[in-house]
């Protein structure tokens, strides 16, 4: 295999690890570490603890978000930031991500759900 294609390979995959959640850490001596994202996705979840089979956005992982309509992983990533910051309520509450808006709500709205684990 020529180096260039080794090169070529070697970025599709760290673009694939990439959309499905993994960030990479440097540590010491120039080497790389793979942390896998800490968001537990709803397919993980018991059947217990599912409260609906829709999307949980305050929950689900960046590859579960992108599974939404219009939801790559620059909106799921920013979905998770503003979950961060305040947890969502409500489908309007999506609006408070940049790029989200009306039309991309309206797709949105009867795939996603707002429940907080522990709350009822």
């Amino acid at each position: 295999m020529q180096p260039r294609h080794r090169i070529l390979v070697v970025a599709l995959i760290l673009f694939a690890l990439l959309g499905q959640g993994v960030r990479w850490a440097a540590q010491g001596e120039g080497g790389l570490r793979a942390n896998f994202e800490s968001q537990v996705s709803a397919q993980e979840l018991s059947s217990k603890e599912r409260h609906c089979d829709l999307v949980h956005v305050n929950t689900a992982g960046i590859a579960e978000l992108q599974t939404l309509p219009g939801i790559g992983p620059v909106y799921a990533q920013r979905i998770i930031e503003a979950r961060e910051e305040q947890p969502f309520t409500k489908v309007e509450d999506l609006l408070r991500v940049s790029g989200i808006g009306p039309k991309r709500l309206q797709a949105l709205m009867d795939l996603v759900c707002f429940h907080m684990p522990g709350g009822e």
